[in-house]
């Protein structure tokens, strides 16, 4: 069991090292010869003393796309287009899967969540003694009626895409506030709770003890 445990330790630990160096290599080694090949559309030959200068130049032209690309998305033409092609690729079923998981991971790791959740708590769900890690809304109020006023709106995430999780209305009293941050809660989402928080940011809210029903 301890042999499985640190196996698995390792290869969570690994895995995002292997995976970044892999990237990042790709893009050294074949960023040169897409910049000599789009060269030689216009008759264009690299000397052969800078040709080694030609990965370096290629991730610096990596970072500036990815820049535009963020730029472009911030407009509202840039929306449009970016729209469309979402649209085009939500079209094709397995090409649609992959890309929603892949943004909605995406979205989820570098912050930029539709919703913007106030704080990380844990509710009982699905039943009593079972607890769920959740992450608080907003307060509902009197804004749903017949529902009483009193109740918080809580996402209880899955693993490893967060965004696709359920909403549940809670009684406030029942929702346990956690003292840590959002992002190192969504950290343990997306990792399956392999990535616990280092250490709480204060005390940690302790579960209430609840008295046994009478029978």
């Amino acid at each position: 069991m301890r042999l499985r445990q640190r196996l698995i330790t390792g290869l969570v630990t690994l895995l995002p090292l292997i995976v970044t160096l892999y990237l990042l290599g790709w893009v050294y080694t074949y960023s040169g010869a897409y910049i000599q090949a789009f060269l030689r559309l216009f008759g264009l030959e690299v000397p052969r003393a800078y040709q080694p200068l030609l990965p370096f130049v290629g991730l610096f032209l990596a970072a500036v796309l990815v820049y535009l690309v963020g730029t472009l998305a911030e407009n509202y033409l840039g929306k449009r287009l970016i729209v469309s092609l979402e649209r085009s690729l939500l079209l094709l079923p397995i090409v649609r899967d992959i890309y929603k998981a892949v943004q909605q991971i995406a979205h989820t790791l570098f912050g930029h969540q539709e919703v913007k959740f106030s704080r990380a708590a844990v509710i009982e769900y699905p039943r009593r003694g079972i607890y769920a890690l959740c992450f608080v809304v907003q307060s509902v109020g009197g804004r749903l009626p017949p529902l009483p006023e009193g109740y918080t709106a809580v996402l209880v995430p899955t693993s490893p895409v967060p965004a696709s999780g359920m909403v549940v209305l809670v009684p406030s009293e029942e929702v346990l506030p956690l003292e840590i941050s959002v992002e190192e809660a969504l950290k343990y989402v997306v990792s399956a709770g392999f990535l616990l928080p280092e250490k709480p940011q204060g005390p940690l809210t302790s579960l209430p003890q609840r008295a046994e029903r009478p029978s």
